[in-house]
């Protein structure tokens, strides 16, 4: 007696090695552990650029941190900023994390702006 299997017409049948590319999802430890480090990365970022703007803000309603053109306003802020970051190691990290996401958060911007007058948008 012979066995024999009947497959429908459009069936394909996958090596071993091809069902590694098809079985997608699965969950392992290192993915749950990159998604939760992922999450609070961002909020750590976003915790750092809001707490850097409302610096910003509390900076600059003392109306002697304004006094003067735009170049003495910015080195006042930058001594006040080299003054924070020199007070303790856990200060320098805030504050160096805080301006790099607000400059990297600034600079979306411009970077849409140069990739659309590159484009044949105008």
């Amino acid at each position: 007696m012979t066995q024999t299997m009947k497959l429908p017409v459009q069936y394909a049948p996958l090596s071993q090695e091809e069902m590694t590319y098809t079985e997608g999802g699965e969950a392992t430890v290192f993915t749950v552990l990159g998604g939760f480090a992922t999450a609070v990365g961002v909020l750590v970022l976003g915790s750092s650029f809001v707490w850097g703007v409302g610096q910003c803000a509390n900076w600059l309603s003392d109306p002697d941190n304004t006094d003067g053109n735009f170049f003495t306003v910015m080195g006042r802020a930058m001594d006040d900023i080299g003054y924070d970051m020199s007070q303790s190691p856990a200060n320098f990290l805030r504050d160096s994390v805080s301006i790099a996401t607000f400059v990297g958060v600034a600079a979306i911007p411009v970077g849409a702006v140069i990739a659309l007058t590159n484009s044949n948008f105008f």
